[in-house]
């Protein structure tokens, strides 16, 4: 059998990781086998190491004491479990008349519904730490995604559908949200750096003159940029110890 392309790869594990989420946080040997019937012993173990590292257990979901970030995150996911012990626990039969009384218009079947959806975001929660995101962030993300998905229920074509329409929408809230955090530490990153090498010419320059050095003055040491030095200096207030501010 032809190992898949790269692109057929990446979406299989993207498409087993979306399925380990649904489940709980967890795929069975089976369900990799069949996807990735051909493996060598090497790439199996890899692609299991994917998988924990993405908080997706083998056989059985990881514990909490492998997802969570230290005692911090253990002592808010108790406290929060504490308040949901009010909600009220209701079984599959009785979930999905909500659902149908719910698509049928009814306010207070809905808010039951949403309330049963909770400990669904605090499941799918757990499965997204470790990634720029604290939980109680995760947490609430999901919550507002699971509001949205409740406005939306009329877009399912069956009751069965609504399981899987309030789970993706949670992911996509908090994968969303792990985006826009690794997008931000990545400017800022970026910025840091470049007021590191703002400093390293504009320090040795002011320090030879025993004044404050001007903009022009900095250009001419090469390899800074007017916009590169402006920008280090509105985000780094240090630099205006060597550099004079002219704007």
């Amino acid at each position: 059998m032809a190992m898949p392309t790269e692109q057929e790869f990446i979406k299989n594990i993207t498409e087993l990781k979306e399925t380990g989420i649904m489940q709980g946080g967890y795929l069975s040997e089976e369900q990799i086998e069949e996807v990735f019937p051909a493996l060598t012993q090497e790439q199996r173990s890899l692609l299991l190491d994917f998988f924990k590292e993405n908080h997706i257990g083998i056989g059985e979901a990881l514990t909490d004491e492998e997802l969570l970030d230290g005692e911090e995150e253990s002592r808010f996911l108790q406290m929060y479990l504490d308040d949901l012990e009010e909600v009220e626990l209701i079984d599959n039969d009785m979930k999905r008349v909500l659902i149908m009384n719910s698509l049928n218009g009814d306010t207070a079947a809905k808010e039951r519904l949403t309330n049963c959806y909770l400990r669904n975001v605090v499941d799918i929660a757990k499965l997204y730490t470790n990634q720029g995101v604290g939980l109680a962030d995760l947490i609430g993300e999901g919550n507002v995604a699971l509001s949205l998905a409740m406005a939306a229920l009329d877009s399912i074509e069956k009751p069965e559908d609504c399981d899987e329409m309030v789970s993706r929408s949670i992911m996509n809230a908090m994968e969303e949200a792990i985006g826009q955090e690794n997008d931000q530490l990545e400017a800022l990153q970026e910025m840091v750096e470049i007021v590191g090498k703002v400093l390293e010419k504009a320090k040795p320059l002011s320090t030879e003159l025993r004044r404050k050095i001007s903009i022009p003055e900095l250009l001419g040491e090469g390899e800074l940029t007017e916009d590169t030095i402006r920008d280090a200096l509105r985000f780094s207030s240090d630099l205006r110890e060597y550099i004079e501010d002219e704007s």
